[in-house]
């Protein structure tokens, strides 16, 4: 068995870890621990796709990659969301989560995408957004003190968030693949800054969850952009 696996597996299975850790401190009301878990699985999701173009890959590698995306980037939001409020609500909104997190996959895997596009949000930029809410809500209290009631309204929020998030994933909207290494690790670097900043408090860390915050803000209406643009040059 363990010879059926190849070097980028072994960064699946770290994948998964990361994705494990993350719903056991999820369920144990650790949302910013959670959501730190989950962006370090997003990284070991980068990681294993670039040693799989560097190595070869085995047998095993794109059944293992999607099963580890399942748990990371579907079950792992949706447990963070539902932890935070606990209604039956929440777990509606949490399981249509993830079952288009799996439409999503599934598609992915029968029809792989041709060009630099993706069809839909990937499944890893829709977790991760909720990532970056979850550790931005986790700063807000020490930044806006004139909102002192809006983490109250945190669990509507977020139900919007991952119902649009579902929609998005599900959907034909084009979004592009990040293929420039420049800007791969410009994301990849703020990654990291926002993984510290969930650990301490004061302005660098508010400034540091909330770039996070508005690079997959950007990312996520990103199409907009460029159907703005089309229109632009029709004209």
């Amino acid at each position: 068995m363990f010879k059926l696996i190849k070097p980028p597996d072994y960064v699946s299975l770290a994948n998964l870890l990361f994705g494990m850790i993350g719903i056991f401190l999820a369920l144990s009301d650790a949302f910013s621990l959670a959501a730190v878990c989950l962006l370090l699985a997003a990284v070991a999701d980068g990681m294993d796709g670039y040693i799989a173009r560097k190595t070869s890959s085995g047998p095993l590698g794109e059944h293992i990659d999607s099963l580890v995306d399942t748990i990371s980037f579907g079950v792992l939001p949706a447990v963070i969301i539902y932890s935070m409020s606990s209604t039956a609500v929440t777990a509606v909104f949490a399981i249509f989560y993830v079952m288009c997190g799996v439409l999503r996959l599934a598609r992915y895997n029968a029809f792989p995408p041709k060009n630099h596009e993706y069809s839909g949000i990937p499944i890893t930029g829709a977790a991760v957004f909720v990532a970056s809410l979850v550790i931005l809500f986790g700063k807000l209290p020490f930044s806006f003190n004139f909102l002192p009631d809006l983490v109250d309204y945190s669990a509507g929020i977020f139900i919007v968030v991952i119902f649009v998030l579902s929609l998005l994933m599900v959907s034909t909207i084009p979004y592009t693949k990040v293929i420039r290494a420049k800007v791969f690790l410009f994301i990849l670097f703020v990654f990291f800054l926002t993984l510290f900043s969930v650990f301490f408090t004061g302005v660098v860390a508010e400034i540091c969850s909330g770039v996070l915050f508005l690079l997959m803000m950007i990312y996520l209406i990103s199409p907009l952009f460029r159907w703005v643009g089309k229109k632009k040059l029709d004209l």
